[in-house]
């Protein structure tokens, strides 16, 4: 990763956004602060955070790392496993796997947020699996799960939505003060559910595109058109589930955000994003000309971010929120914040926010593991077989096959189309960017070399498509690999497996270091792993695609042994999820 997308900024205890509020007539310098503890940032994938200023860090496949307040930190793997979603409530962090498994991690052993039949023994110091979803024999597998406050909801494969913890009706089982350490079938049919950090109700949809709601509706909070509290789900007029981006619950406030980027709140005044109370789900105005991308609330903090990287808050004041020396504050309407420098100078890069009851963290998107090895080919510039060649002085080290999948156009003809107009080499370096990573860090300046190339912008191919399409395109593949499937067949009969050797070079430690050691004119090289054909060509795939796929043909176990080995035997990035992927398979076998 470059240094732009490798840096995850924090703001809390003193330090809360009010801090960076843009205001013309003065210059304040953000109190934004850079977590440098937080080691290879470049695979974090999502940051939650609950009550105090702890926080769960999801990295790479399986990897979790649990940051306590005082800066102490513990790191955990789940196991033959590949980590879906992470989620936090107040005290406790939940853990969904592909698989459907639940696993958690809490430190207050009274808290019946955490589904557990004995959450006394529950601790920071370990991730416990969750055995009402975990047991075989109950064959219960979630697809997605959300957590409000001190409650929990989770959305089976067969759509049964389970909720336990806290109730005040927010457990939608018609009773409203009886807490439920295990969960309780809810409702049927459930497609999606939503959470909130603090929150005393909750919001799911449905098969039938529906959106639901129950719980509190203190200062209309449900946006149902009334205060009246709910014991058992009722519909929310006027609202279709396909039309939702999100939708998050906090402390008598909801905000509703559309697929269109629109931004809609209800509830309390001043949380809500208006001046006043609001029973139904109202657009807020002064976000009325922005697309809103992403959302995140805290108890009584709200935060939206738009398409632009622009970063809007309002909710915060004096009560459970370090704004104290600043005196009685309140900020009831959006209001523009600053970012961090370095965000403000690159605009187009994705970012991601996640705040709790006391900080915010600020950070940008996680990048697909399939990439980060072509980035890395991209930044070393080894093995390059071409160079573009522009106005006489521009010349710049290229892998042809890359460049040429991407644009669809061979080298000479970018060349010729490129040289009618002038770009510096710092500009072709920027394309290039987008060519091997699929990054957009230059809108203006992308556009305009993608309308000189005739290429229609903005790109509707993402790099995994073409890394997909390059695997089906035989008449590209430019190298050949050479399989000794039987020791006792001849020497010199090889089975032969076409490829493209920037694929191999770019996914494999192993063919790196063989590549260094052949001739530029080389076409073929040896595989001497011993591994049958059948899970090579599955190990070829896997190297374009990023899935594992066996077929009725093969024998499974053999091949999953094969390729187990194979993550070591070929030097495979610490990335890969293999590994992962072959549990899922052994499960179902």
């Amino acid at each position: 990763m470059t240094q732009t997308n490798t840096q995850i900024f924090y703001s809390g205890n003193k330090n809360v956004l009010v801090n960076h509020l843009t205001d013309e007539n003065e210059n304040k310098s953000p109190r934004w602060t850079l977590l440098s503890k937080i080691k290879n940032a470049n695979i974090v994938r999502k940051i939650v955070s609950g009550s105090n200023q702890n926080c769960l860090i999801w990295k790479g496949i399986n990897n979790l790392e649990f940051h306590q307040t005082r800066n102490k930190i513990k790191s955990f793997t789940i196991e033959n496993e590949e980590i879906k979603d992470i989620q936090s409530g107040c005290q406790t962090y939940l853990i969904l796997t592909k698989s459907g498994n639940v696993f958690s991690l809490s430190g207050l052993c009274t808290y019946c947020e955490i589904p557990l039949s004995d959450p006394q023994l529950s601790t920071f110091e370990k991730i416990r699996p969750v055995p009402f979803f975990n047991k075989k024999e109950n064959n219960r597998k979630v697809d997605t799960f959300a957590m409000v406050g001190w409650s929990n909801y989770f959305v089976c494969k067969d759509g049964k939505l389970f909720g336990n913890g806290y109730n005040s009706g927010r457990l939608g089982d018609g009773t409203s003060n009886k807490q439920k350490n295990l969960p309780v079938l809810i409702f049927e049919n459930v497609t999606r559910v939503f959470g909130g950090v603090q929150g005393y109700c909750f919001f799911f949809t449905t098969k039938n595109n529906e959106l639901y709601t129950c719980g509190a509706n203190s200062y209309g909070c449900l946006g149902i058109g009334n205060n009246t509290n709910q014991i058992s789900p009722v519909k929310v007029p006027n609202w279709k589930a396909e039309d939702i981006l999100y939708l998050q619950t906090n402390d008598s406030y909801s905000i509703l955000i559309t697929k269109e980027g629109k931004t809609y709140g209800c509830g309390r005044a001043g949380y809500n994003g208006f001046t006043t109370n609001k029973s139904t789900f109202t657009e807020i105005e002064e976000l009325k000309n922005k697309k809103v991308v992403e959302y995140f609330g805290g108890s009584r903090i709200s935060l939206a971010l738009t398409n632009e990287n622009e970063l809007f808050g309002w909710g915060f004041e004096t009560e459970n929120h370090p704004t104290d020396q600043y005196g009685n504050i309140r900020i009831q309407t959006p209001r523009k914040f600053n970012l961090p420098e370095i965000f403000q100078k690159n605009p187009s890069i994705k970012l991601k926010i996640t705040c709790g009851t006391e900080c915010i963290y600020l950070y940008p998107s996680y990048s697909n593991f399939l990439i980060q090895d072509f980035q890395k080919l991209f930044e070393s510039k080894i093995f390059c077989d071409a160079k573009l060649s522009l106005n006489e002085n521009i010349q710049v080290p290229i892998h042809k096959t890359i460049v040429e999948s991407r644009t669809n156009l061979q080298i000479s003809t970018i060349e010729d189309l490129l040289n009618k107009e002038s770009f510096s080499k710092q500009e072709i370096l920027l394309f290039l960017k987008w060519v091997y990573l699929g990054e957009i860090t230059n809108v203006d300046l992308l556009k305009r070399i993608f309308d000189s190339l005739n290429i229609s912008f903005p790109p509707k191919n993402t790099f995994q498509k073409d890394l997909h399409d390059l695997f089906n395109d035989e008449d590209s593949k430019d190298f050949t690999l050479l399989i000794k499937n039987d020791e006792d067949e001849d020497e010199d009969e090889y089975e032969e497996i076409p490829v493209h050797k920037i694929v191999l070079l770019a996914r494999s430690g192993l063919f790196r270091e063989m590549f260094e050691n052949t001739t530029e004119e080389s076409k073929s090289v040896k595989d001497y792993s011993g591994k049958s054909i059948e899970s090579i060509e599955i190990l070829i795939k896997y190297f374009y695609t990023g899935e594992i796929e066996l077929t009725a043909d093969h024998d499974p176990l053999l091949v999953i042994e094969e390729l187990e080995d194979s993550i070591e035997y070929y030097q495979l990035s610490e990335n890969s999820n293999i590994l992962s992927q072959l549990n899922e398979i052994k499960k179902k076998l």
